[in-house]
């Protein structure tokens, strides 16, 4: 059987390492940059943006919390053990560890808004979360900050201490409220007191209470019950919708969505919903061109003949997204053949320096995958990270000759990394229905071998859409307009939506 909580005593040892590095700051930064963690830059009073130079505890435990993917914390964890000469036993596992917001994961705002000495207070309260003798003015200080809230504050104080504070993010709420839990505070006495009555009530330590918390939220995302957030019209989508536009993120973002027809329908390009379509992918590709040549005629790229293939419905490595909620609520809602299928929408937060645009060199990369055939893999390279030695491997060499088909003068140098990324693309706005459905796209590189997409590490939320209530959202993104003519501007479509209409 698994070893559960490997991991709380490494944090314990990390807390006591922290205790002693206020005034090397730069050494926290160092150490998460050596361990594999992407930093964001600061910005200052000028607005110009420069390397991150001072960092708090809490913030240090949120990068190593960043991403979602439980495989890549655990590496970080175990990485920061070793360079750091831990004599605990080396942690095996994370079960348990709210993920932080990977747009969020500051505590402080940029310098150019650090009027109160945010970061100094961060340490004091730190210091006092330790002794756990936390002094009210203090924490209401904390929590003025314009990157801090409740949920946030709570979760640093159980990276920091996992034995005594409970983490109220939304998984955890959600499940405490079961057992009739008080879950809201105002001052340091009320959230402890949450914290002691869920550690008696439930007879479990926090990090057991956390694991319990996030196992019992992945039973509710399985089944679709009604604890899931729900909209049920354009209204309650708005009042969601609105929830966010109250908070503040540390970097400008981008938000886009996307409808399911289904709840049950995967984030997976089209191409990979069965192994036939994408051992084929590179023949799907050549055969729609040989067959409509004169429909590709002013495609100068092979993004944008993907994008020309999606929109004739053909199979991609592409997801389309859209920047309009109401548009992304249609899809979630429109196919008759899920009538009978609770819907799904989701939310997507990109950062804007992250966002490729259509001529992109990474996006050229991924772009012809989709080109070579089946047997293209970079598994053989997962452990080489020589970038000669990468690009003068045949498989490598061959997708050069693709891109450089396209971009004759491409550097014949490849960054082994985009192959296994998925970039948000902004195409270009040369197509009516994606003007008409404000739309962009996730496109998919490849986990090792073609026959797996690349892990899809964007932040998003997602909402039911219930099924007795698609037609009823129907009818009301009409009367705003929205409605299959309005979206698909070709005239079978316009076609077809008056026929239903009349």
């Amino acid at each position: 059987m698994e070893t559960k909580f490997t991991w709380v005593n490494t944090y314990k040892e990390i807390t006591n390492w922290l205790l002693t590095k206020e005034t090397e700051q730069f050494l926290l930064i160092e150490i998460l940059k050596d361990v594999g963690v992407e930093l964001s830059n600061d910005l200052n009073r000028k607005g110009e943006y420069f390397d991150l130079n001072e960092i708090d505890p809490f913030t240090f435990f949120s990068y190593i919390n960043k991403y979602k993917k439980d495989s890549r914390r655990l590496e970080i964890l175990k990485t920061i053990h070793a360079k750091l000469g831990f004599e605990c036993e080396e942690p095996t596992d994370i079960v348990g560890i709210p993920t932080s917001h990977p747009l969020k994961v500051w505590l402080f705002p940029f310098e150019k808004f650090r009027t109160n000495n945010e970061i100094n207070n961060l340490w004091k309260l730190f210091k006092q979360v330790v002794n756990r003798k936390i002094d009210n003015t203090l924490f209401q200080k904390v929590l003025s900050i314009r990157s801090v809230g409740k949920g946030k504050l709570s979760i640093s104080f159980f990276y920091t201490d996992p034995e005594y504070y409970l983490p109220l993010d939304s998984k955890t709420i959600s499940y405490i409220r079961r057992y009739k839990i008080k879950y809201t505070f105002s001052t340091v006495d009320e959230y402890l007191s949450i914290s002691d009555s869920a550690k008696k009530n439930l007879k479990l330590m926090p990090y057991e209470i956390s694991c319990q918390a996030w196992v019992h939220r992945e039973l509710i995302d399985s089944s679709y019950n009604d604890e899931y957030v729900k909209i049920g019209s354009i209204r309650t989508l708005l009042d969601v919708l609105d929830k966010f536009n109250e908070d503040s993120y540390n970097e400008n973002v981008a938000i886009f969505y996307r409808g399911h027809s289904s709840s049950k329908f995967e984030l997976k390009p089209s191409i990979y919903r069965t192994i036939s379509l994408i051992s084929n992918e590179d023949i799907l590709f050549k055969d729609i061109i040989a067959r409509s040549p004169f429909e590709f005629k002013e495609c100068d790229s092979t993004f944008e003949k993907l994008v020309k293939m999606q929109h004739y419905s053909l199979p991609t490595r592409l997801l389309d997204i859209t920047s309009n909620p109401l548009v992304a609520l249609f899809f979630a809602c429109k196919d008759d053949s899920q009538e009978n299928e609770d819907g799904r929408l989701y939310r997507f937060e990109v950062k804007e320096r992250d966002m490729k645009y259509f001529d992109s060199d990474a996006v050229s990369v991924v772009s012809n995958i989709s080109r070579r055939p089946m047997p293209f893999s970079i598994e053989h390279l997962k452990d080489e990270d020589d970038r000669d030695t990468v690009n003068d491997d045949g498989v490598i060499q061959y997708l050069l000759h693709e891109i450089r088909s396209e971009k004759p003068h491409f550097s014949a140098v490849i960054d082994k990394k985009h192959i296994g990324s998925v970039f948000c693309v902004k195409p270009k706005l040369d197509n009516p229905r994606i003007i008409r459905q404000e739309g962009a796209f996730f496109i998919f590189g490849i986990d090792g071998d073609k026959t797996n997409p690349a892990y899809f590490d964007y932040d998003h939320e997602s909402y039911i859409i219930s099924k007795s209530d698609k037609k009823k959202i129907l009818r009301q993104l009409d009367a705003l307009g929205i409605n299959e003519s309005t979206l698909f501007p070709e005239i079978e479509h316009v076609a077809k939506h008056l026929r239903e209409k009349y």
